[in-house]
């Protein structure tokens, strides 16, 4: 009996701890029947991503999950720090395949059909003040309501959370300039790659929550993959099936045009890239949950990934940690998280993690993050405010 059986067995047993709700004994008990299993020792092989600049923009599409505080944000997020270390944990626990296996069994088990597909975040990022001298950490929540029926209406929901000081350090400098309320930064700012410069004022205050009714290209519009917009009818096409879904994504990956040069490794990137649209399934993408399931057991046989045992992720929400190095450039990390509820297989967050100098010559670290609230089928409706776009 194979692996995946075995978990199909478990995952019907279990079936009331794992029926849509995160249950920690339902998830203990799966992951326990999934650590006593053989481990299949993965191929050895650095997934470190080793382009030039000219593969920076298609990395960047391919990580995005959310729209980010439009024109504030650079899409490729970079690391001028030191090469993260490498070392393994002792600590004992289950391995990332096994928590990705066990997130596939639970996932294939969500609703496949309903009135709209919901996806509802909460983006948190980080940036240096105008003068550098400290850090300040704003936010956005995000919900798109996708309707496959003509009759229903597309929509997306969001409201800007404010600006504030990233740390209680940062405070304290933030309050000897001022406590200034809000901050407007020159266009020629040096940011190190790291973020791009704000175009618009940043303000400390919340915005009003706003829904925005979508047309034009969102009609018949099912979400995108990799920075390629799919239509419902696309999306039913992709295959469910483990191998047949990876040759699927394989192939439009040989599609793209990669450029050799400046010590980019393409047989690397495009692991890379494979990596990143499995995350993009599981986090958005209203595939069947046999895809989603699938998109899971491909990302359980990838290597590189590591487990870095149990977290919490932005919103404060307990899952399991796993992590993996984007080198964008020879020397340029970013480390990058994914917290995962395997009693669900939710995604509950995505974090990237880097590092820069302050004016007064302080290491700080500028997160982006991506918090997952809702990703699936729904009947409910969308409770619209009154501010409309």
């Amino acid at each position: 009996m194979n692996n995946d059986q075995i978990f199909k067995d478990r995952a019907r047993v279990l079936d009331e701890d794992l029926a849509g709700r995160a249950s920690t004994a339902g998830a203990d008990a799966l992951l326990a029947e999934v650590v006593s299993l053989e481990r299949v020792p993965a191929r050895r092989r650095r997934l470190l991503l080793t382009p030039g600049r000219s593969l920076l923009g298609l990395a960047a599409a391919a990580a995005a999950v959310a729209v980010i505080a439009p024109a504030m944000l650079s899409d490729g997020t970079i690391s001028v720090g030191p090469r993260p270390s490498t070392s393994v944990s002792t600590t004992a626990g289950p391995t990332a395949q096994q928590i990705l296996l066990a997130a596939a069994v639970a996932v294939a088990k969500a609703p496949a059909s309903g009135d709209y597909w919901r996806t509802a975040t909460v983006d948190q990022w980080m940036l240096t003040d105008p003068t550098r001298s400290y850090v300040l950490e704003g936010g956005r929540s995000l919900e798109t309501w996708l309707a496959k029926r003509p009759d229903l209406q597309y929509w997306r929901i969001w409201q800007d959370l404010g600006v504030k000081p990233a740390t209680p350090q940062d405070e304290a400098v933030w309050r000897a300039a001022g406590a200034p309320a809000s901050w407007r930064y020159p266009k020629n700012m040096k940011t190190e790659n790291l973020f791009s410069v704000p175009s618009r004022p940043l303000e400390a205050a919340a915005g009003e929550r706003t829904a925005e009714r979508l047309y034009g290209k969102w009609k018949g519009s099912a979400g995108d993959l990799a920075g390629k917009d799919m239509t419902w009818k696309e999306v039913r096409a992709i295959p469910g099936e483990q191998d047949k879904l990876r040759n699927y994504l394989e192939e439009r990956i040989g599609r793209l045009e990669l450029s050799s040069g400046s010590g980019m490794d393409v047989e690397e990137a495009r692991a890379h890239i494979l990596l990143r649209d499995c995350v993009g399934i599981i986090s958005g993408l209203p595939a069947s949950p046999e895809v989603r399931a699938s998109a899971y057991r491909i990302l359980a046989s990838l290597p590189g990934i590591r487990a870095e045992g149990e977290m919490t992720d932005p919103l404060g929400r307990r899952g399991q940690t796993l992590s993996y190095q984007e080198e964008i450039e020879p020397g340029l990390f970013t480390q990058v998280q994914l917290v995962v509820d395997p009693s669900t297989g939710l995604l509950l967050a995505e974090v990237r993690t880097n590092t820069t100098e302050l004016a007064n010559g302080r290491q700080a670290e500028l997160r982006l993050s991506t918090s997952f609230q809702a990703i699936g089928w729904t009947d409910d409706r969308p409770q619209l405010p009154t501010r409309r776009n």
